[in-house]
């Protein structure tokens, strides 16, 4: 009898345990999310500012190295037109230096695409991931580029990091900071754009359309 009270109270003091500690770690896990959209709200202002900076530095250098300008409303210009006019612009622009490209790519593009992701992860660690929608939440001025959006400094992730963001971003996922569609293009991204399946198994069906199939998203 004596025995069986014992264990009726190890069981008890067992289950108690369990308790106190589920209701700690869900206690924590919503401080946390409060935490972060706390101190995303409060700091949105010079994060949206750091990240412009980031985000136009990527794409003037990508544009030039296409369209051998840094004049924005230029490329833009060039970027609206038909595909077969484009591509005659696209060619009469072309180095006459058939390196420089690459030049430019390995001493000025791919470096700072490194300096970037791990600054959009480390913000993602600290505030939650940076999405436009998110940024909405807290910050109504209009973006310098109305093309503005964080997500393309990690789309040129380097591949060393793929395995961490992979990591980072379903746990963005799981708390609700990111949709299965954003997380199912990033996974198509960072598994080296090999296959469309992260993108099937996260929110994209395979549509056709005028004789043609492509992917379309699910998601809001």
């Amino acid at each position: 009898m004596k025995e069986l009270h014992e264990k009726i109270l190890q069981n008890y003091y067992y289950m108690k345990l369990l308790f106190i500690i589920s209701f700690f770690l869900i206690t924590s896990l919503g401080f946390s999310q409060a935490t972060k959209d706390e101190l995303f709200k409060q700091d949105v202002a010079a994060l949206v500012e750091e990240m412009e900076f980031m985000y136009g530095y990527d794409q003037l250098l990508r544009e030039y190295t296409i369209f051998k300008s840094f004049n924005k409303s230029e490329t833009d210009s060039i970027e609206i037109l038909s595909d077969s006019l484009r591509s005659i612009v696209i060619k009469e622009c072309r180095f006459v230096n058939d390196s420089l490209s690459k030049i430019i790519y390995r001493d000025y593009i791919n470096p700072k695409d490194a300096i970037h992701t791990a600054r959009i992860m480390e913000i993602t660690k600290k505030y939650g991931f940076p999405g436009v929608k998110r940024i909405r939440q807290y910050y109504d001025k209009e973006f310098a580029d109305p093309e503005f959006s964080p997500y393309i400094l990690l789309v040129h992730a380097p591949k060393s990091t793929w395995e961490e963001l992979k990591l980072l971003m379903k746990n963005e996922l799981e708390e609700g900071r990111i949709n299965r569609c954003t997380y199912g293009h990033m996974l198509w991204h960072f598994t080296g754009r090999k296959s469309f399946q992260p993108m099937l198994d996260n929110g994209f069906v395979m549509e056709e359309k005028n004789g043609r199939t492509h992917l379309k998203s699910t998601c809001d």
